[in-house]
């Protein structure tokens, strides 16, 4: 286990314990047999995995620290006191900043944790005691969490995970409002506008994208047609089709940003998405995971506040709430809105099983309402001051003072979105 110094951090989470008052360190036995079972998680399992079981052990270990446990003496009962504090953490194990292992800011949690990530805590923890009582490790007779009853997790509402079509315009108009005065402003722009296609076209994870490099763009010439291939979850490859939109978006980012040929060579080894601070120029190296998703939500955060200077609450809302993965989402979603088979949009998203594509399809309120919004199901007339929804007409069909413009959508509704990039 990487810093095993970093169980210290113990002290400063006590809030102002001294040196005779902190608990005693655990077992070396303890910190080694957490340290051998995350070798054979690093050897078998991704790296996004790696870090998530190595986050929950860290957790942990900190906590048994405290309540001078150990692996050997925890109780059912001690790991119900720990399953309420990652549900209700005390102020000490807070920290709203991103800060490395090793910085004093560190904290094992940033926020309560949410039904579903506890459920995940006391699996993977499930998975470890497991291993210690197979291995004969850290004097481990019995798994205190068999059969443990675990937090109820309401089925995932994907529709609330994806965004509208007017937040992608509110999000492609920010990336276009963008300063580009100097150089670096410049490919700033570029690289935003390329890793919104990237994942509201692509639909590709963080990691995909992180991992990929220019060369894995693959030519059919007997079809005409581009794939990327990405190694997805489990290490598993795949394929996924690039539509001509990114195909265009792909040649803009390569020849305005890049200065480079149009389209990738098969060697070609420059990541997909490059990090633009230090010589990142001069020793091309792609972001890191934690890098782009900071990206994505400054790109949230600035649609966000243009939406909510544009007196449009819910889409402002929208976009505060949004995440990396919703993009995801979104692409699978689009895809299945567009016709696309079902077993094609499930296996250019990597999921094994199809029904779990099938929870992307027609499950949103919206479109729903869409549907029936011109269903008569009461005889009469309407109201003569009706005009949709209480706005006047002339107030509907009028462009607005904020640089959006008035476009009628599928089933005739004018609706007031930004301008989309050229």
């Amino acid at each position: 286990m990487r810093n095993h110094d970093t169980i210290k951090l113990a002290a400063v989470l006590a809030g102002g314990a001294t040196e005779v008052d902190a608990p005693p360190a655990l077992p070396g036995g303890d910190l080694q047999a957490v340290a051998d079972w995350l070798d054979e998680i690093e050897l078998g399992r991704s790296l996004a995995t790696w870090r998530n079981y190595r986050k929950e052990a860290q957790r942990l270990l900190l906590w048994l620290q405290w309540q001078r446990l150990t692996l050997a003496t925890v109780t059912r009962q001690d790991l119900l006191d720990f399953q309420r504090l990652l549900q209700t953490p005390p102020a000490s194990w807070l920290s709203p900043r991103r800060c490395p292992l090793e910085h004093a800011g560190w904290r094992p949690l940033s926020k309560p944790l949410a039904p579903a990530s506890v459920r995940q805590a006391l699996v993977i923890l499930h998975g470890f005691f497991d291993w210690l009582l197979h291995q004969d490790r850290a004097g481990v007779r019995r798994n205190p969490l068999h059969r443990w009853p675990m937090p109820a997790v309401p089925p995932a509402a994907k529709h609330e995970r994806v965004l509208s079509r007017a937040a992608q315009a509110w999000l492609q108009q920010s990336v276009a409002a963008l300063p580009r005065t100097r150089l670096h402003e410049y490919h700033t722009y570029y690289r935003a506008r390329w890793l919104l296609a990237l994942l509201l076209i692509g639909g590709l994870r963080r990691e995909e994208v992180v991992n990929a490099r220019m060369g894995h763009f693959k030519y059919y010439p007997d079809h005409g047609v581009w794939v990327l291939q990405v190694l997805g979850k489990g290490s598993k490859p795949r394929e996924v089709s690039v539509t001509a939109q990114w195909l265009a978006e792909l040649r803009y980012y390569r020849e305005q940003a890049l200065g480079r040929a149009a389209l990738p060579t098969p060697d070609e080894t420059t990541p997909l998405l490059m990090a633009l601070n230090g010589k990142a120029w001069l020793d091309p190296r792609p972001v890191t995971a934690g890098h782009l998703y900071q990206l994505v939500k400054t790109l949230l955060k600035r649609a966000a506040q243009a939406a909510g200077a544009a007196d449009q609450p819910h889409l402002a809302a929208e976009l505060k709430r949004a995440s990396t993965h919703w993009f995801r989402h979104s692409a699978l979603t689009a895809k299945l809105e567009a016709g696309v088979p079902l077993e094609d949009v499930s296996a250019e998203g990597g999921h094994t099983d199809p029904k779990t594509t099938l929870g992307y399809a027609h499950k949103s309120p919206a479109s729903r309402a869409r549907r029936q919004v011109d269903l008569q199901l009461m005889a009469g007339e309407l109201p003569p001051a009706w005009a949709g929804f209480g706005i006047e007409a002339d107030q509907r069909s009028a462009g607005t003072a904020n640089g959006s413009v008035a476009v009628r959508d599928e089933v005739g509704w004018e609706v007031h979105q930004p301008t989309r990039i050229a």
